[in-house]
């Protein structure tokens, strides 16, 4: 059974289905006055509790939700979903993170409203309801050109995604329902500290961060996993947590052998006498769980952006842990997303991933994008909240992922921070040069220079990685070393999985006659040499037979 909750409401009959698996801080009180469902892992639970002088966690709901209501929502850090219904007011309230990375759907059918923490069961509630569940054809367009679903979207026509940082108020009296924000970086204003101070005050939120996340491990008695690879997050995470006193108990790496992020990783940790955990990607055997990864992704993203994530879970030893402690996301809010050294508005930059279907979904990229002010904000929701986040969603399966970059206090001191000081990664090398130089003193995977010095990105970026790059795919001949993950590479060279995939796609392609269009467009995909279009074509054809088969 997949986890969560799932809801059905109409003018006759509410019906509230919890799959909680208990463990972590999932909770469901059930009172006279109200009813409250919270499943995930609240990381400041401890914090919270000492903080109000209460002694447990449904003392705290009880008390807080008296005077607080729905805004209760607004205390809790972490890895959270979950509903309220208030017998009183006569609503439902329903939460997500304010990262989404905790999902939450919904729509209205027949007068009906469904909600679910998984699509794929909404879907099969919709069909049990006698509801015929349509692809939303703009959708599936935007995953082609985006390579994941924008905003509130999913494959689904009618369907849609919780917002980040919001809750959905349902009016039983009218089945009004009305999605309302409770977190919004839009709102965050520019700091007022010169580079100096705010290079400190990165330091001290990060810091606050670090403790949060590896204090709930000491809560609930486990190990600290820490994952690690030649880039700077993963790095500056581990090592500012071993620079307060807690020392990973494994470092977990996954990548191609022998390239940076193996190499690199390989070297910090054994300088820093931390057990080592290698999981190589070598040959890609792994591409061939179509189907399992389409399920996780529920159709919100290309399934090969976390294929080698489940590789390496399904492969790991290390047990003991309760966390997977990451970095993700650093690199984009503190200057990934930005353009330029100014505030501007959005463009397609980082976003459109195959211009060929640009026509296609033009109006609606506009229509997103006249909605945000800033790039920044735009690429933070519709890159770092539903695309990296798949990552996070496959790991699920044994743990919960975090990141000190994803906290309330990390998010909005980085948006506060002029774009021109974030541009080109400036003020991250300098935060780390001056408050965590330990991570300076190993190459960047990135660069392939130490990130000592904050001209060395661009220099890295243009001329040294470039040219590394030139000489393995073009010189030398060896992709295989130029990459974490060189998917072409792994393909080309395994016949059984061309098979694999040429099956799978006459199998299945005969599912969307209905959408001539389509359908001729993904002929045209999957006849490509490039193993990404191929994948292009394998995802929506999943999509189709995960939601719509007959």
């Amino acid at each position: 059974m997949i986890k969560g909750f799932s809801i059905q409401i109409n003018s006759s009959e509410n019906t509230f289905n919890s799959f909680l698996q208990n463990n972590y801080d999932d909770f469901y009180l059930q009172t006279e006055n109200f009813d409250f469902l919270f499943e995930g892992v609240l990381l400041n639970k401890k914090k919270l509790l000492k903080e109000f002088a209460l002694k447990d966690f449904e003392t705290f709901i009880r008390e807080k939700y008296r005077n607080q209501k729905e805004q209760i929502i607004n205390l809790f850090e972490g890895e959270y979903r979950g509903f309220i219904v208030d017998k009183i007011q006569n609503k439902i309230f329903i939460f997500t993170n304010i990262t989404s990375t905790q999902r939450v759907f919904y729509g209205k059918f027949k007068d009906t409203i469904f909600i679910d923490s998984s699509l794929i069961r909404l879907n099969e509630n919709l069909k049990k309801s006698g509801v015929i569940s349509e692809p939303d054809e703009e959708s599936l367009y935007q995953l082609l050109c985006f390579g994941n679903l924008p905003e509130d979207k999913t494959p689904i026509y009618k369907v849609k995604k919780l917002l980040d940082g919001c809750f959905l108020e349902i009016d039983l009296n009218t089945l009004e329902l009305t999605e309302k924000q409770y977190f919004s970086l839009a709102d965050i204003s520019r700091s007022t500290l010169n580079k100096e101070k705010s290079i400190d005050k990165v330091h001290e939120i990060f810091t606050e961060s670090i403790v949060l996340e590896y204090e709930k491990d000491a809560e609930l008695n486990t190990n600290h996993l820490a994952f690690l690879s030649g880039g700077l997050d993963s790095r500056v995470a581990m090592l500012y947590a071993i620079k307060n006193g807690y020392k990973p108990d494994n470092a977990l790496c996954f990548s191609q052998s022998n390239y940076f992020d193996h190499t690199i990783s390989k070297k910090i940790a054994e300088d820093f006498n931390i057990h080592y955990e290698f999981i190589p990607l070598d040959e890609g055997r792994f591409l061939n769980k179509i189907d399992e990864l389409i399920e996780i992704s529920e159709g919100m993203s290309f399934f090969t952006g976390a294929i080698h994530v489940q590789h390496a879970l399904e492969n790991m030893q290390y047990e003991n842990f309760a966390l997977f402690h990451g970095g993700a996301i650093g690199d984009g809010v503190l200057g990934a997303f930005n353009s330029e050294p100014k505030r501007k508005k959005p463009t397609g930059y980082k976003f459109i991933g195959n211009d060929f279907f640009l026509p296609k979904v033009q109006n609606s990229l506009d229509k997103m994008i006249d909605d945000y002010e800033t790039e920044e904000l735009f690429l933070i929701r519709n890159i770092a909240f539903n695309r990296t986040v798949i990552g996070a969603h496959v790991l699920e399966k044994k743990a919960y992922q975090t990141s000190p970059f994803m906290t309330k206090d990390f998010l909005k001191f980085a948006i506060s921070i002029p774009e021109e000081w974030k541009y080109k990664h400036q003020f991250y090398v300098e935060w780390i040069n001056k408050h965590c130089l330990e991570a300076t003193k190993y190459r960047w995977e990135r660069t392939l220079m130490k990130p000592n010095a904050a001209w060395k990105t661009t220099f890295g970026d243009q001329v040294v990685k470039r040219g590394f790059n030139i000489l393995n795919n073009k010189i030398f001949k060896m992709p295989q070393a130029a990459s974490m993950y060189p998917y072409q590479y792994y393909f080309e060279k395994n016949s059984n999985l061309q098979n694999i995939y040429q099956t799978y796609f006459e199998d299945n392609i005969g599912r969307i006659e209905a959408f001539p269009e389509l359908q001729q467009d993904l002929i045209t995909l999957f006849s490509s040499k490039k193993f990404h279009y191929k994948c292009q074509s394998i995802n929506i054809l999943g999509i189709f037979k995960l939601y719509f088969s007959k």
